[in-house]
């Protein structure tokens, strides 16, 4: 997703990358799977906002600041990503310096 992001991409853009490595797995989210924080352009759960989800074609701006939140939670196993990302002009980082690793718990 952090490929695909970027000032002017959809969020059903983003979605899709997202959608991408689901179908290798031959599994679906179609919910939201981000939107924007901070204080000029605070989350709206009425969906009038930045959000990541299917058919979304509004254009992300440069710099807004999205919350990634990449969950999935089946009968007998879940998993969640959160991320917070600084959309740029050509590009989109994390803020956060964290290891990346996968935690399984028993």
């Amino acid at each position: 997703m952090l490929d695909v992001l970027k000032a002017n991409a959809t969020g059903d853009a983003a979605h899709a990358a997202w959608h991408g490595v689901l179908n290798r797995y031959g599994l679906t989210k179609e919910s939201r799977i981000g939107y924007s924080i901070g204080v000029g352009y605070s989350p709206d759960w009425g969906e009038h906002t930045i959000r990541i989800r299917p058919g979304d074609t509004t254009p992300i701006p440069e710099n807004a600041v999205i919350h990634v939140i990449l969950g999935m939670w089946m009968e007998d196993w879940g998993m969640e990503l959160s991320e917070t990302i600084h959309v740029r002009a050509n590009d989109a980082v994390c803020l956060t310096n964290f290891p990346r690793a996968v935690h399984v718990k028993n």
